[in-house]
């Protein structure tokens, strides 16, 4: 159901990861999770993780999406956490870059990750909401960058 295009940056050398999987149908169903994967080289950093989402404003209009991330290590280590994408400023403005109902929001949700092994390591993120299924959402985008 998830399309996934993969895309690693090459804008310096603290951008870990770039990764944006687009959403069939502009729709993020709650149990089908957006996959990422993020190679960890060094463990002695700590690494920032912010979500970026596109979204039909005129189709979805919430002022926040609650996520739920999983995320396991090549060792079968898991943890989970579950983050907050702001969608709205405190006085109800729109964060992120508006065009037309077209938004991009990028939201901090993990500013000290820390890890315990190098490895490969894989991020599934859901919506986590009451709704089965959430329409005019289009991407969701992993970032991972080394803390300096």
């Amino acid at each position: 159901m998830i399309a996934a295009a993969m895309v690693f940056a090459a804008c310096g050398k603290k951008v870990i990861v770039d990764q944006t999987v687009g959403l069939e149908n502009d729709c993020w169903l709650r149990f089908e999770p957006a996959k990422f994967s993020v190679p960890i080289k060094n463990i002695d950093k700590s690494y920032a993780i912010s979500i970026t989402m596109r979204y039909d404003t005129s189709r979805f209009a919430g002022n926040e999406l609650p996520l739920l991330v999983d995320f396991f290590a090549d060792s079968n280590e898991m943890h989970n956490f579950t983050p907050t994408l702001r969608l709205k400023n405190a006085d109800g403005t729109r964060r992120g870059q508006t065009i037309g109902a077209l938004c991009s929001v990028t939201d901090t949700i993990d500013r000290l990750r820390s890890y315990n092994k190098a490895g490969d390591y894989t991020y599934r993120i859901k919506q986590r909401t009451s709704k089965y299924e959430i329409y005019g959402i289009s991407s969701v985008t992993l970032h991972v960058e080394k803390n300096s």
